[in-house]
Protein backbone atom coordinates (compact mmCIF):
# COMPACT_ATOMS: atom_id res chain seq x y z
CA UNK A 1 0.00 0.00 0.00
CA UNK A 2 1.41 3.36 -1.06
CA UNK A 3 2.03 5.75 1.82
CA UNK A 4 2.85 9.44 1.71
CA UNK A 5 4.39 11.49 4.52
CA UNK A 6 3.71 15.21 4.78
CA UNK A 7 6.29 17.22 6.74
CA UNK A 8 5.32 20.56 8.30
CA UNK A 9 7.25 23.80 8.75
CA UNK A 10 10.95 23.24 9.51
CA UNK A 11 12.36 26.76 10.03
CA UNK A 12 16.06 25.92 10.06
CA UNK A 13 15.81 22.92 12.44
CA UNK A 14 18.14 20.60 10.57
CA UNK A 15 18.74 18.49 13.68
CA UNK A 16 15.05 17.71 14.17
CA UNK A 17 14.60 17.08 10.45
CA UNK A 18 17.35 14.46 10.48
CA UNK A 19 15.74 12.77 13.50
CA UNK A 20 12.36 12.73 11.78
CA UNK A 21 13.74 11.21 8.60
CA UNK A 22 15.19 8.30 10.57
CA UNK A 23 11.71 7.10 11.57
CA UNK A 24 11.25 3.57 10.13
CA UNK A 25 7.84 4.37 8.62
CA UNK A 26 8.76 7.77 7.19
CA UNK A 27 12.00 6.61 5.60
CA UNK A 28 10.08 4.21 3.30
CA UNK A 29 7.67 6.79 1.90
CA UNK A 30 7.54 9.59 -0.59
CA UNK A 31 7.68 12.85 1.36
CA UNK A 32 5.85 16.08 0.64
CA UNK A 33 7.40 19.03 2.50
CA UNK A 34 4.83 21.83 2.88
CA UNK A 35 7.14 24.85 3.05
CA UNK A 36 8.96 27.29 5.33
CA UNK A 37 12.42 25.79 5.47
CA UNK A 38 14.38 28.88 6.52
CA UNK A 39 14.29 31.58 9.23
CA UNK A 40 12.95 30.66 12.68
CA UNK A 41 13.70 31.62 16.28
CA UNK A 42 16.65 30.19 18.19
CA UNK A 43 15.07 30.51 21.65
CA UNK A 44 12.93 27.80 23.27
CA UNK A 45 10.99 29.21 26.21
CA UNK A 46 10.05 27.12 29.22
CA UNK A 47 8.14 28.44 32.23
CA UNK A 48 11.31 28.97 34.26
CA UNK A 49 14.15 29.22 31.74
CA UNK A 50 15.06 29.67 28.08
CA UNK A 51 17.20 27.43 25.90
CA UNK A 52 19.01 28.27 22.68
CA UNK A 53 18.69 25.97 19.67
CA UNK A 54 20.82 26.09 16.54
CA UNK A 55 19.41 27.56 13.35
CA UNK A 56 20.79 25.85 10.23
CA UNK A 57 18.81 26.96 7.16
CA UNK A 58 21.45 25.86 4.67
CA UNK A 59 21.67 22.45 6.32
CA UNK A 60 17.90 22.10 5.89
CA UNK A 61 18.07 23.14 2.25
CA UNK A 62 20.90 20.69 1.57
CA UNK A 63 18.73 17.86 2.92
CA UNK A 64 15.72 18.99 0.89
CA UNK A 65 17.66 19.33 -2.33
CA UNK A 66 18.93 15.77 -1.95
CA UNK A 67 15.43 14.48 -1.13
CA UNK A 68 13.82 16.24 -4.10
CA UNK A 69 16.50 14.83 -6.39
CA UNK A 70 15.37 11.32 -5.38
CA UNK A 71 11.67 11.97 -5.95
CA UNK A 72 10.30 13.80 -2.93
CA UNK A 73 8.44 17.11 -3.28
CA UNK A 74 9.10 20.44 -1.57
CA UNK A 75 6.44 23.15 -1.72
CA UNK A 76 7.11 26.86 -1.41
CA UNK A 77 6.38 28.57 1.93
CA UNK A 78 5.89 32.26 2.62
CA UNK A 79 9.32 32.65 4.24
CA UNK A 80 10.96 30.87 1.30
CA UNK A 81 9.18 33.25 -1.07
CA UNK A 82 10.71 36.23 0.75
CA UNK A 83 14.19 34.86 -0.01
CA UNK A 84 13.27 34.45 -3.69
CA UNK A 85 11.66 37.87 -4.02
CA UNK A 86 14.57 39.56 -2.27
CA UNK A 87 16.88 37.92 -4.81
CA UNK A 88 14.66 39.52 -7.49
CA UNK A 89 15.11 42.91 -5.76
CA UNK A 90 11.51 43.18 -4.59
CA UNK A 91 11.83 46.01 -2.06
CA UNK A 92 8.57 45.33 -0.21
CA UNK A 93 9.36 41.67 0.35
CA UNK A 94 12.90 42.51 1.44
CA UNK A 95 11.54 44.88 4.08
CA UNK A 96 9.16 42.17 5.26
CA UNK A 97 11.99 39.62 5.39
CA UNK A 98 14.08 42.06 7.41
CA UNK A 99 11.19 42.52 9.82
CA UNK A 100 10.69 38.76 10.24
CA UNK A 101 14.28 37.52 10.27
CA UNK A 102 16.63 40.25 9.13
CA UNK A 103 19.38 39.50 11.64
CA UNK A 104 19.76 36.04 10.16
CA UNK A 105 21.04 37.35 6.86
CA UNK A 106 24.38 37.87 8.55
CA UNK A 107 24.21 35.20 11.24
CA UNK A 108 23.00 32.30 9.11
CA UNK A 109 23.66 33.23 5.47
CA UNK A 110 26.84 35.26 5.84
CA UNK A 111 25.33 38.37 4.21
CA UNK A 112 26.58 41.46 6.04
CA UNK A 113 25.25 44.00 3.54
CA UNK A 114 21.95 45.74 4.24
CA UNK A 115 21.10 47.49 0.98
CA UNK A 116 18.74 45.54 -1.24
CA UNK A 117 20.96 45.47 -4.33
CA UNK A 118 23.88 44.05 -2.37
CA UNK A 119 21.75 41.46 -0.56
CA UNK A 120 20.18 40.38 -3.86
CA UNK A 121 23.62 40.10 -5.43
CA UNK A 122 24.79 37.84 -2.59
CA UNK A 123 21.75 35.61 -2.98
CA UNK A 124 22.45 35.28 -6.70
CA UNK A 125 26.11 34.32 -6.51
CA UNK A 126 27.98 31.39 -4.98
CA UNK A 127 27.61 29.86 -2.46
CA UNK A 128 23.94 30.89 -2.09
CA UNK A 129 22.88 30.87 -5.75
CA UNK A 130 22.04 27.15 -5.80
CA UNK A 131 19.65 27.63 -2.87
CA UNK A 132 18.01 30.64 -4.53
CA UNK A 133 17.49 28.66 -7.72
CA UNK A 134 16.09 25.71 -5.78
CA UNK A 135 13.58 27.84 -3.88
CA UNK A 136 12.60 29.79 -7.01
CA UNK A 137 11.49 26.60 -8.74
CA UNK A 138 9.34 25.13 -5.95
CA UNK A 139 5.63 24.53 -6.69
CA UNK A 140 2.83 26.04 -4.62
CA UNK A 141 0.67 22.91 -4.39
CA UNK A 142 0.73 19.13 -4.69
CA UNK A 143 -2.21 16.79 -5.16
CA UNK A 144 -3.38 13.34 -6.15
CA UNK A 145 -6.92 11.99 -6.55
CA UNK A 146 -7.62 12.14 -2.80
CA UNK A 147 -5.08 14.51 -1.18
CA UNK A 148 -4.13 18.16 -1.58
CA UNK A 149 -1.15 19.89 0.06
CA UNK A 150 -0.39 23.60 0.22
CA UNK A 151 1.57 25.77 2.62
CA UNK A 152 -1.15 27.93 4.22
CA UNK A 153 -4.61 27.03 2.92
CA UNK A 154 -7.26 28.08 0.41
CA UNK A 155 -9.47 31.10 -0.08
CA UNK A 156 -12.94 29.55 -0.07
CA UNK A 157 -14.29 32.46 -2.13
CA UNK A 158 -12.11 31.56 -5.11
CA UNK A 159 -12.07 28.52 -7.37
CA UNK A 160 -8.97 26.37 -7.08
CA UNK A 161 -7.59 27.60 -10.40
CA UNK A 162 -8.15 31.23 -9.31
CA UNK A 163 -6.25 31.09 -6.04
CA UNK A 164 -3.66 33.82 -5.64
CA UNK A 165 -0.14 33.11 -4.31
CA UNK A 166 -0.91 35.26 -1.26
CA UNK A 167 -3.89 33.01 -0.49
CA UNK A 168 -1.89 29.79 -0.81
CA UNK A 169 1.10 31.13 1.14
CA UNK A 170 -0.37 33.42 3.81
CA UNK A 171 -4.05 32.79 4.56
CA UNK A 172 -5.00 31.92 8.15
CA UNK A 173 -8.35 32.58 9.88
CA UNK A 174 -10.75 32.56 6.91
CA UNK A 175 -9.35 29.19 5.84
CA UNK A 176 -9.79 27.65 9.27
CA UNK A 177 -13.04 29.14 10.54
CA UNK A 178 -16.57 29.56 9.27
CA UNK A 179 -17.08 32.90 11.05
CA UNK A 180 -15.20 35.68 12.78
CA UNK A 181 -16.03 34.34 16.23
CA UNK A 182 -13.78 31.35 15.41
CA UNK A 183 -16.07 28.85 17.15
CA UNK A 184 -16.70 26.54 14.18
CA UNK A 185 -14.38 25.01 11.60
CA UNK A 186 -15.04 25.94 7.99
CA UNK A 187 -16.35 23.14 5.80
CA UNK A 188 -13.89 21.61 3.36
CA UNK A 189 -15.23 22.75 0.00
CA UNK A 190 -12.47 21.10 -2.04
CA UNK A 191 -13.62 17.52 -1.52
CA UNK A 192 -10.07 16.27 -0.98
CA UNK A 193 -8.17 15.84 2.27
CA UNK A 194 -6.12 19.03 2.70
CA UNK A 195 -2.76 19.17 4.47
CA UNK A 196 -1.27 22.55 5.43
CA UNK A 197 1.36 24.16 7.62
CA UNK A 198 2.02 27.90 8.13
CA UNK A 199 -0.01 28.52 11.31
CA UNK A 200 1.52 26.82 14.37
CA UNK A 201 -0.82 24.38 16.11
CA UNK A 202 0.01 26.17 19.37
CA UNK A 203 -1.78 29.31 18.14
CA UNK A 204 -5.06 27.41 17.77
CA UNK A 205 -4.92 24.93 20.65
CA UNK A 206 -2.36 26.12 23.19
CA UNK A 207 0.56 23.78 23.78
CA UNK A 208 1.01 20.05 23.92
CA UNK A 209 -0.31 18.48 20.71
CA UNK A 210 1.50 18.00 17.44
CA UNK A 211 -1.20 18.45 14.81
CA UNK A 212 -4.88 19.22 14.28
CA UNK A 213 -7.56 17.31 12.39
CA UNK A 214 -10.36 19.71 11.44
CA UNK A 215 -13.89 18.80 10.35
CA UNK A 216 -16.98 21.01 10.29
CA UNK A 217 -19.08 17.91 11.02
CA UNK A 218 -18.79 14.13 10.99
CA UNK A 219 -19.30 14.00 7.21
CA UNK A 220 -16.85 16.75 6.32
CA UNK A 221 -13.68 15.73 4.46
CA UNK A 222 -10.81 16.22 6.96
CA UNK A 223 -8.21 18.93 6.88
CA UNK A 224 -4.92 18.54 8.73
CA UNK A 225 -2.75 21.31 10.16
CA UNK A 226 0.80 20.01 10.66
CA UNK A 227 2.85 23.03 11.71
CA UNK A 228 4.09 21.91 15.14
CA UNK A 229 5.83 25.22 15.83
CA UNK A 230 9.40 24.39 14.87
CA UNK A 231 11.79 27.11 16.09
CA UNK A 232 8.84 29.30 17.13
CA UNK A 233 9.95 29.92 20.78
CA UNK A 234 7.29 27.49 22.10
CA UNK A 235 8.76 24.95 24.53
CA UNK A 236 7.15 22.12 22.54
CA UNK A 237 8.01 23.48 19.11
CA UNK A 238 9.06 20.75 16.69
CA UNK A 239 8.63 19.36 13.19
CA UNK A 240 5.47 17.40 12.49
CA UNK A 241 5.13 14.53 10.00
CA UNK A 242 1.76 13.10 9.01
CA UNK A 243 1.67 9.81 7.13
CA UNK A 244 -1.41 8.84 5.13
CA UNK A 245 -2.14 6.24 2.52
CA UNK A 246 -2.52 7.53 -1.03
CA UNK A 247 -6.29 7.41 -0.50
CA UNK A 248 -6.15 9.35 2.76
CA UNK A 249 -6.27 6.71 5.48
CA UNK A 250 -4.39 7.72 8.63
CA UNK A 251 -1.17 5.77 9.27
CA UNK A 252 0.75 7.76 11.89
CA UNK A 253 1.73 11.22 13.08
CA UNK A 254 5.16 11.91 14.53
CA UNK A 255 7.00 15.02 15.61
CA UNK A 256 10.62 15.70 16.36
CA UNK A 257 11.51 17.96 19.30
CA UNK A 258 15.14 18.45 20.34
CA UNK A 259 16.15 15.40 18.34
CA UNK A 260 13.60 13.05 19.95
CA UNK A 261 10.49 11.60 18.30
CA UNK A 262 7.06 11.80 19.90
CA UNK A 263 3.68 10.49 18.80
CA UNK A 264 1.65 13.33 17.32
CA UNK A 265 -1.34 12.49 19.52
CA UNK A 266 0.82 12.54 22.64
CA UNK A 267 0.48 15.65 24.80
CA UNK A 268 4.04 16.75 25.46
CA UNK A 269 4.93 18.47 28.73
CA UNK A 270 7.88 20.64 29.74
CA UNK A 271 9.19 17.84 31.95
CA UNK A 272 9.29 15.40 29.05
CA UNK A 273 11.30 17.74 26.86
CA UNK A 274 13.74 18.73 29.59
CA UNK A 275 14.78 15.12 30.16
Amino acid sequence: MTKITFVGDIHSAADDLRALLRDPVIRKNQIIFVGDYIDGQAKRRFSDHTETNRLDPLGVLDILMARVARGDVALLGNHDELWVETARQNADDYLLWQHKSGHQLADQLGIHATKLAAVAAALNRKPLRKYTEFLANLPLTWENAHLFAVHAGLNWHRALDRQRPEDLLDIRGPYFYQNTTKDKWHANQLGKIIITGHTPVQKLTGTGVGYLKMQANAHDVPRYLINAGSRSKHFDGGISALTLTATGQFVQEKRAIKGHLYDGNQRVTEKMIRN
